[in-house]
């Protein structure tokens, strides 16, 4: 029976127990580099919109997986045409979505006058890589979460939220970084 209480829960306390931790680091990445957020207030702004998107869009990738999964429309393989399908459509719908986040995020903090830091083109082009570069990493994790969990007889339905969510804040902070960093801001 895979919905008895005490298998979901008994399988699901050492992953939330392991994302509870990667959440802490992910804070602690954060708190390390906040002299960058205090001169770039901007970035303030985009990290929580960053992170949300980018779980999202994982998390609703992996929901169809493991709906899939279940009924038996997409097989346990990387080679499924299905699991193609919806990994190309998550990553239309989060290039679609960075994008316009990225001109409201700007454009909202500029008529708030928010100090800016940076040109329009240097937002854009580091939301929009950070946001590509995210969608691609947690596509990737929540395809491989719902299949490793649907192999050993797990729900993935009570995996991937947590894995992915988690993986998405720790990931788009530490990516939103590394992008402003290689820009030289």
């Amino acid at each position: 029976m895979i919905y008895s209480w005490k298998k979901i829960v008994l399988s699901g306390i050492p992953i939330l127990t392991f994302t509870a931790l990667l959440e802490l680091i992910a804070g602690q990445i954060l708190q390390g580099n906040s002299e960058i957020l205090f001169m770039l207030p901007l970035f303030l702004i985009s990290i929580p919109v960053v992170n949300s998107v980018g779980g999202n869009i994982g998390t609703i990738l992996g929901a169809r997986l493991a709906s899939g999964l279940h009924v038996g429309t997409i097989t346990y393989s990387f080679k499924d045409k299905i699991m193609h399908e919806n990994l190309l459509t998550s990553l239309i719908i989060g290039i679609i979505t960075f994008f316009v986040l990225a001109i409201l995020i700007y454009f909202i903090g500029y008529f708030s006058d928010i100090q800016m830091g940076l040109r329009f083109p240097e937002y854009l082009t580091i939301i929009m890589t950070t946001g590509i570069v995210l969608v691609i990493m947690i596509s990737f994790i929540s395809i491989t979460t719902a299949f490793i969990s649907f192999k050993n007889g797990l729900d993935p339905d009570n995996m991937i939220a947590p894995v992915v969510t988690t993986f998405g804040d720790t990931l788009g902070i530490i990516i939103l970084f590394l992008i402003i960093g290689a820009v030289g801001l």
